[in-house]
């Protein structure tokens, strides 16, 4: 990953750029306030009259589609658009099929663009049906929450879900471009804003004490006034500098590097799945993750209390949860969650732990028994 030493005007978004290499293949993210005013300059068009399909979703869609059309016809695209229903549900084999239908009914061919204008959900639908259309065309992530800037529109993972699972169909797909406009996080509502805080507190902690610390004085103040501050752009390209060098080192899972990006995850998926009633976002889920796994670090020498304390502190400040009622979660299910966890092993659980804020470590053979008390000890 190289940065430009000075900033690199985008039109009329004055977007900056994080460059991203992966196996040969190059993609910019580009970041900054109303970046999708300049999308038709960010991706010029390749012959005047190629199609760009744009998709968003039933909340995206009526907020930007109208913005991100008119960027790309003033470019020279012929410019599509097309609305999928919101929600975990879109992400299904029939939502692909009627986007298939569509770009082959709108004459699609190898050098159509599809746009993805929305959060995870339109991010990885979209991208599965760029990878798979004629074995392959590009496509645009147009990121529009705070944790798809941060994280899901960035790695070239695309999928579906099955009956049986999430993402148990997908594709590794690298976009030809990520635009992170910051101005699109003033229409998130407030809980889905801090839940994105907390993708961004776990890439601070990981790999970036500086951005941990802004986090520690601004962060309050960041949540109050989405997309007008000055830091969002900052905070959004730090986030994709991080996430990109990880993903450039580790394309497609195959070294385990990236496996530093599940910190929080493993006890916090379990008890996402577990607590049903309560009903816990990704983010939310990620906070309490994150706080039960630095328990464990000290608990096993790996990390110090202060470092544990002082995450719990920042996730508390940021409006995320440290701690989830009994009554809230079906234990048991939560433990069953942990023994079906994608990183286990024979030997145990390959864990990510954080020894300084800023700093990460890989450590092998975890044991189920321990994660289960670390996942306990954030149930009141």
């Amino acid at each position: 990953m190289n940065r430009p030493e000075q900033p690199v005007a985008a039109g009329r978004a004055g977007a900056r750029p994080v460059e991203v290499r992966v196996a040969g293949h190059a993609c910019r993210v580009w970041v900054g306030p109303g970046a999708l005013n300049a999308v038709g300059e960010l991706v010029p068009c390749p012959e005047a009259g190629t199609l760009a399909v744009v998709v968003g979703d039933e909340h995206t869609a009526p907020l930007f589609a109208a913005q991100v059309r008119e960027a790309l016809a003033a470019s020279g695209w012929r410019v599509e658009t097309r609305t999928i229903p919101a929600g975990e549900s879109s992400k299904s084999i029939e939502e692909a099929a009627g986007l298939w239908r569509a770009v082959a009914t709108a004459q699609g061919d190898r050098r159509t663009h599809l746009f993805a204008l929305g959060g995870g959900v339109v991010g990885d639908l979209v991208g599965f049906v760029a990878a798979t259309y004629m074995r392959g065309v590009p496509f645009v992530q147009l990121p529009t929450s705070l944790t798809a800037q941060v994280d899901a529109a960035l790695g070239g993972k695309t999928g579906l879900d099955l009956p049986e699972g999430k993402n148990l169909v997908g594709a590794f797909h690298q976009p030809a471009a990520v635009i992170a406009d910051t101005d699109t996080l003033s229409s998130l509502p407030a809980r889905e804003l801090r839940s994105g805080c907390a993708e961004v507190a776990k890439h601070a902690a990981i790999a970036d004490a500086g951005l941990f610390a802004l986090l520690e004085a601004r962060g309050p103040e960041l949540l109050r006034a989405p997309g007008s501050s000055g830091s969002w752009p900052e905070v959004v390209e730090r986030n994709a500098a991080i996430k990109a060098a990880v993903i450039a080192r580790d394309p497609h899972e195959t070294t385990g590097e990236r496996a530093v990006l599940n910190y929080g995850h493993t006890v916090g998926h379990a008890l996402e799945r577990a607590a049903t009633r309560w009903g816990l976002s990704h983010g939310e889920a990620v906070s309490l993750g994150m706080v039960a796994e630095s328990r464990l670090a000290a608990e096993l020498g790996m990390g110090s209390e202060a470092c544990a304390r002082r995450q719990e502190e920042l996730l508390r400040r940021l409006g995320l949860p440290t701690a989830i009622s009994a009554e809230a979660l079906d234990v048991e299910g939560a433990r069953a969650a942990l023994l079906r966890d994608k990183k286990r092993t024979v030997g145990g659980v390959l864990l990510p732990v954080v020894p300084e804020i800023g700093e990460v470590r890989l450590v092998a053979g975890v044991a189920l028994a321990r994660l289960e008390e670390a996942l306990l000890s954030v149930v009141q």
